[in-house]
């Protein structure tokens, strides 16, 4: 298999402080919401293209391919290489998409460096999120996300606190190391995100960031709890049942960064309730009744902000095509344009071998001229010949 380390050194060399390899990725809140965004039409339960899956973490291990993740060695991973292949070509995933943003890219590389784990252990009970001995600490320090620096005096929840929330079926850790602030995931049970769990998650309100409500059957109701969570700087709710009266919540959350509403029955209303959240700078809606308009008017509302359709929405893929198209146009051009110079450059050539061969011509014939006898020798040549 062909390596691409060059791309992949030129990656990470503009990769964004906050992706330090000491900060431990997780597959669950990290990896596996990129996989399900971008990879998961193609790599499903509906088509699993080549029979690979990557929708969950038991799928990929079940994927019996030694390539496809080489634990700790990034370069020798297909799934990784397939990422950072020149733009055109034809092996380049995602298929007919485009790359994935940079940032995503640099995650799955850092997962599969720091060895590809796909657990995730919960906090043991009774005991609060920050107790990991230090012996086992790669973080220098307990840092936190960029935009949320000011986060770094939060006070640990209580131990009490995380019991209980451990209780309702979450997995619950610190968001990286040391740190006070957690990362709450209830995607290995969709079905504990009842409203009386989430409610619970309000015991550590201050010190709840990333939250995972993948595939929950959450509506109002229970969203009215994460209004109550002012910290949350990551959020999703990809695959749920979260509707636009729904996100009306979320309109508090003015720390939230990241959102992924895929799959959801979400439109274009609903995005007027985030409009005023300035920090927000992903927002996934693929497969979601938005519209391209109105994904471009949150994107002027919101400066920074990038919103995904997905590759397979209409008007993405129209413009996908135009711009391949114009490419393509532009390339036939460029052919066209160097066809045209090859065809003259044949017509010089062939004017010049015909120059050449008339002049070689015309020195021969100078050549014998001079060569041969003069006529008044060749006369009396002749006449001596003749009184013979």
């Amino acid at each position: 298999m062909k390596r691409f380390a060059l791309t992949a050194l030129l990656l990470s060399a503009i990769t964004p402080a906050s992706f330090a390899e000491d900060k431990p990725v997780n597959f669950e809140t990290q990896i596996l919401p990129i996989l399900d965004t971008n990879c998961v039409y193609c790599h499903g339960p509906e088509k699993a293209i080549k029979k690979l899956r990557l929708d969950s973490a038991e799928q990929i291990q079940a994927f019996h391919e030694d390539e496809l993740i080489v634990a700790g060695k990034p370069d020798e991973s297909e799934l990784y290489e397939r990422l950072i292949l020149p733009e055109d070509h034809k092996k380049l995933m995602p298929k007919d998409a485009g790359p994935l943003e940079k940032e995503d890219i640099e995650l799955i590389r850092k997962w599969i460096a720091q060895g590809a784990s796909f657990t995730s252990a919960t906090v043991p009970s009774g005991k609060p999120a920050e107790t990991k001995p230090a012996a086992e600490e790669k973080s220098s320090n307990d840092t936190v996300p960029e935009d949320s620096e000011e986060l770094k005096d939060v006070k640990p929840a209580s131990a009490e606190a995380i019991k209980r929330i451990s209780a309702t079926g979450a997995s619950v850790m610190p968001l990286f190391g040391k740190s006070a602030l957690l990362q709450v995931s209830f995607a290995q049970d969709p079905g504990a995100a009842t409203q009386e769990n989430l409610q619970m998650l309000t015991q550590a309100s201050e010190q709840i960031v990333w939250l995972n409500l993948a595939g929950a059957q959450v509506n109002g109701d229970s969203l009215a709890a994460l209004a109550k969570l002012p910290n949350i700087s990551q959020l999703h709710l990809e695959k749920s049942a979260v509707d636009d009266a729904a996100i009306k919540h979320l309109s508090g959350l003015n720390r939230l960064t990241y959102l992924n509403l895929y799959g959801t029955q979400v439109s274009d209303a609903g995005l007027l309730h985030i409009a005023g959240l300035k920090r927000l700078r992903k927002l996934y809606v693929w497969d979601t009744k938005v519209s391209y308009d109105g994904a471009m008017a949150l994107e002027k509302a919101i400066p920074g902000l990038s919103v995904n359709l997905g590759w397979n929405h209409p008007v993405v893929a129209k413009k996908r095509i135009e711009k391949q198209l114009a490419s393509a146009k532009k390339e036939a051009e460029e052919a066209k344009k160097q066809a045209d110079e090859t065809a003259k450059a044949a017509a010089r050539a062939k004017e010049a071998n015909e120059r050449a061969a008339k002049r070689l011509k015309e020195l021969n014939e100078e050549l014998k001229a001079l060569q041969a006898p003069p006529a008044e020798k060749r006369e009396e040549a002749a006449k001596k010949d003749d009184k013979k």
